[in-house]
Formats: structure tokens, sequence, C-alpha cells
């Protein structure tokens, strides 16, 4: 049964703010994408206008007039083209990622707004081809230009939605290459350049995120701090390549020596830094056994056509996280083992415990 012609425009108007609704959706999702791309350390310049990226994404998520949608539109992509802006200035290795994707997102705005203008301007006109029929008399005749004018609105309907999944399609492809991009960007930032193991900063990360775990869960967890002996000693006498392969060396016989959920890092110049999940009994155990591998094996490598090798040892320090404990003070202990291993005699494990006294002023 066919309605009136009022309930026939308000039905096509309807559908075609769905179709509004579609980009929105996208719009949306690559707002939410763009402002959880900031880092710590951003100016307050940046995090305002990260604000103003999270106020935009939800008054575009709320019920708007067209026009208000509109103009919103504008200025969100305004507002992304001035955190583009400021975050290359705070981020000079994301630039290009960044860039590509508010290119993106503009797009995307771009066609929300003028694919969703030229479908209204259509739905429109075809509305106001059905307001003249309703003063045609002859009954035969209505029906015909009716029927003709909703095949014609179908067809629009149909044309708009296979070019909104067509441009989706191609805009969540984008989507997805900005996303391996980015993710491939941000395990490079988080490696050592040439152990590939975690640098830093993501050793720092990682120690905070497992001492909050295990405070939480009253699980174990251990700290050990590695250091090469008299590695300066190798730099100078074989030279800096050599040096460097002799990190790679002791990198590779860590991670061979670790369980899947430690976190093993480059703390910096010839020391290692690994987060375990056992105590220190079990600990010990383990990086005394790593001690004497690294102590028991050779680096060869060729030098004017002849094989050299290279002997070294290691020495290491342990710790256990005890409640309370901040980061610092799991890494004093644990360093403080290390230089302890260091003053008697170097290739040997030396564990730091909290003392009785430190216990008791910590109640």
């Amino acid at each position: 049964m066919i309605g009136t012609v009022d309930d026939i425009v308000e039905l096509h108007l309807r559908t075609s703010e769905g179709g509004s609704s579609i980009w929105k959706t996208v719009v949306l999702q690559l707002l939410g994408f763009l402002s959880d791309a900031g880092r710590d350390g951003e100016s307050k310049d940046t995090l305002e206008l990260r604000q103003r990226l999270s106020a935009h994404r939800q008054t575009l998520g709320g019920v708007l007039h067209p026009q208000e949608e509109r103009q919103e539109a504008v200025d969100c992509s305004a507002t992304c083209e001035l955190y583009l802006r400021r975050l290359q200035s705070d981020h000079h290795a994301r630039e290009t990622e960044l860039a590509a994707l508010v290119t993106l997102l503009r797009d995307a705005t771009a066609m929300m707004i003028g694919e969703s203008s030229e479908f209204h301007a259509e739905v429109l006109s075809s509305a106001d081809r059905f307001k003249t029929m309703a003063r045609l008399d002859d009954i035969r005749e209505l029906k015909r230009e009716l029927s003709t004018e909703i095949s014609s609105l179908e067809r629009v309907v149909e044309s708009r939605k296979q070019r909104d999944r067509a441009a989706i399609d191609k805009l969540s492809k984008r989507v997805e290459v900005l996303q391996a991009d980015l993710g491939r960007a941000e395990e490079r930032a988080a490696l050592d350049p040439l152990t590939k193991l975690c640098n830093r900063e993501s050793f720092d990360r990682a120690l905070e995120r497992m001492i909050a775990d295990a405070g939480t869960s009253s699980g174990t967890l251990s700290l050990a701090m590695l250091d090469i002996d008299h590695f300066k000693k190798i730099n100078d006498e074989y030279g800096h390549p050599v040096g460097d392969r002799v990190l790679l060396c002791v990198a590779d016989w860590l991670r061979g020596a670790i369980r899947q959920n430690d976190v093993v890092a480059r703390y910096g110049g010839e020391e290692f830094a690994v987060i375990l999940g056992v105590g220190l009994k079990q600990s010990e155990e383990r990086f005394t056994n790593v001690l004497a591998s690294i102590a028991g094996r050779s680096y060869d490598y060729e030098d004017a056509g002849a094989v050299k090798s290279i002997r070294f040892t290691a020495s290491c320090g342990l710790a256990q996280f005890t409640d309370g404990d901040s980061a610092s003070d799991l890494i004093g202990r644990a360093d403080q083992a290390l230089y302890d291993a260091k003053h008697k005699g170097r290739n040997r494990v030396c564990v730091r415990k909290v003392s009785r006294l430190s216990r008791l002023l910590s109640r």
C-alpha cells in the first residue's frame, strides 16, 4: 500500500540521513585514532588541541542539523591541521605517518560533506517532483508518474549505497595500511637499534607495569642487571665493530635464556636488564648458568684473512620486588648487587635483599 506523498518524502529524507551517518562513523573512528596518537611529553598546546579533537568527536557523535554537521566537519578539519603542525614540532619521527592520517581524515570529511550534499539535492529534487504530482487529476497518470519517480529514487539510493561501499572500502584499506605503518614505527621506537632488544624507555614502562601487577596480585618479580666485564678494553683492543658484535652475542644468548613473559632490555652501553616473574632463588640459579655459558663461549671473527677469537665474561646483580618498592628502589638494589659482583672479582652473580632495618622503617 502506497502512503501519502509527504510520507514518501519523509522516508527518503531519513534514508539520506542514514547515508550521512555512515560517513560520520568513519570520521569518528579516524578522530579517535588520531587523538590517541599523542605521546607523553607533548606540549601544552598539543594537549589542548587533542582535547579540542575529543570535543569535535563528541559533537559529531550527537544529533546535528545537516548544516551544523557540515560546519562542525569544516571546523574539525581545521583543528586537525593545527594538531598536525604542533605534532610535527613535537614528534619529528612521526611526521609522515600523521600527515597521511590527516589527509585520510580530510578525504573522509570531504566525502561526508560532498556526497551527502549531492545526495540530499537529488532527494529534494525528487521531493519537488512528488509535490507537482499532487496537481494531477488523472489517477492513471499519477500512478505512472509516481511509479517512475519511485524507481528513479530507488536507483539514486542504490547508486549512493554502492558509492558508499566502494569509498568506505577504499578508506578502510588506507586506514589498515596506516595502522600497520604506525605499529611498525612504534615497535622500532621501542627497540634498541643495535641489539633489537627493548630500549631503556620501553624497559622503564614495562618495569612500572609489572611492578603494578605484582603489587595487586601478590606476584613474584625479580630484576637482573648484567654488565660485560672489561668491555672498554674490548673496544680499545679490537675496535668498536667487534665490540658491537660482542653486544649482539650477549643479546642473543640472553634471549635464549628467558621465558616468553620475561623482559630483556639493553639498559645502556654494555649493561643489560632482565625482568623475571620468579623469585631470587630461581633467578640466581638461572643467571649463574647464563654467566657460565657466556664465559664458556667465544666470539670468532675474521681479521685480514685470519680467524681470531675473543672470550669474555659478565657480572650480574639481582634484586626481588618487595611490597612498597618503587621502580627506582628495585633498580637501585639490583645495581648495588651488580657493583658487589664487580667488586668481588666479576664473572659472578650477587644478590641484594631488603634489610630488616629497612623493612621496619617502611612500616
